[in-house]
């Protein structure tokens, strides 16, 4: 089959959609597919070791066709929907493509218009933020959002949600149908490595005996950081050796630092800034606890990229997290803003013995090899197109 794949970013930038649209792509391309993905020229990112490439490049197979938008921040995403439709239309019209894939906001607005202009089928792909979840990225535009997902929504032949929050969240903005396939993780990558975690540990100064959380996050209120940095403030009385790494950067640096500050935790909470993703399956394994206590999640791929290491994972009881965690079983659901819930967590996981703690880990390696890996999720995605087809 032919597919045309929309996208506001793509490799090199890699983020939890970014990753999966390389992912199904380039699959779908070994399996003897053509896959076509238009997507975003921008500024390239500090974050990046990559630079972008031109306007037009092959990428493991997939032709990958790169457009211009505004670099203006609070217009930025939006401003790719025009270019990116124009230059499908293009495509559209040299390939005759069987199938339309266009992946959140803002392609799926772009898809929506080439749906209506070519009457082919259109599968959107829902992550969880671009639904409108998360206030402190749609505090601006919000009320002129919602009524333009929910079009797009109502578009598509099928909408793909990563979890049951997600195809539920989609279905009330007006979608006809949904299926839920999950987000994955490389375990060729993401594994442990028992033998190397006290060298990691002294690679980032830390120590054998140490009481290790790691967080991977966004620095923004709804991943839940400022409440992490409280229950650990109130638990290190309570758990020798407490240290908590948080990795990730973003608008709520500040805050967090002023906290470690007043809270005196400068020995005990350490910020590290973004880290590329290369560099995660290391701090995931000199952790003994994986924690994001999110008031909200579409998803969260790190919560199985710390389950593929063997970590102990505590995640909110909210969106698409019990998706993944099934609580005192392959990890520790509490209650979102509940700091005493998590404090109590963090103080039983780290009381837990190793028959526990083996049970617990055991458990967590068996839901990403019967739910998570690629292998499974590309094959799920391949049916999904050819139901549309």
């Amino acid at each position: 089959m032919k597919i045309l794949m929309l996208q506001a970013a793509y490799y090199p930038w890699i983020g939890g959609a970014e990753l999966f649209a390389q992912k199904v792509a380039e699959y779908m391309v070994k399996n003897g597919h053509q896959v076509d993905m238009v997507t975003g020229l921008w500024e390239t990112p500090d974050v990046l070791t990559e630079k972008w490439n031109s306007s037009e490049e092959n990428i493991n197979g997939v032709n990958v066709y790169r457009v211009k938008g505004s670099n203006i921040r609070y217009i930025k995403t939006m401003s790719a929907i025009l270019p990116m439709y124009k230059k499908s239309v293009e495509l559209m019209k040299k390939n005759n493509y069987d199938l339309i894939h266009a992946h959140i906001f803002p392609a799926m607005v772009s898809g929506a218009m080439l749906k209506k202009k070519f009457k082919k089928p259109l599968l959107i792909t829902v992550q969880g933020g671009d639904l409108v979840d998360y206030k402190e990225t749609t505090a601006a535009f919000g009320g002129i959002l919602k009524p333009v997902i929910s079009y797009s929504l109502r578009k598509a032949d099928l909408v793909h949600g990563v979890s049951n929050h997600t195809a539920k969240r989609a279905e009330s903005l007006g979608a006809k149908k949904t299926v839920v396939v999950p987000n994955g993780v490389d375990e060729n990558i993401f594994f442990p490595q028992t033998e190397e975690k006290e060298d990691l540990r002294k690679k980032y100064g830390f120590k054998k005996e140490d009481k290790i959380i790691v967080s991977s996050s966004r620095l923004t209120p709804k991943n839940g950081m400022h409440l992490l940095i409280e229950a650990v403030k109130n638990g290190k009385d309570k758990i020798k050796n407490l240290k908590l790494v948080i990795i990730g950067d973003g608008d709520q640096r500040e805050k967090l630092e002023n906290l470690i500050n007043k809270w005196s935790l400068k020995d005990i909470v350490f910020l590290f800034g973004y880290k590329p993703n290369t560099e995660m399956p290391s701090f995931m394994n000199m952790s003994d606890v994986f924690c994001r206590p999110s008031l909200d999640e579409g998803f969260g791929i790190s919560f199985i990229e710390a389950m593929a290491c063997g970590a102990l994972v505590i995640g909110s009881n909210t969106g698409g997290i019990p998706d993944i965690i099934t609580d005192k079983e392959n990890g520790f659901l509490v209650m979102p803003c509940d700091i005493f819930d998590l404090q109590t967590t963090l103080e039983k996981v780290f009381n837990l013995n190793k028959t526990e703690i083996e049970k617990t880990v055991k458990n967590g390696f068996k839901t990403i090899n019967e739910k998570f890996r690629w292998e499974i999720v590309q094959k799920q995605m391949e049916k999904t197109y050819n139901s549309l087809i």
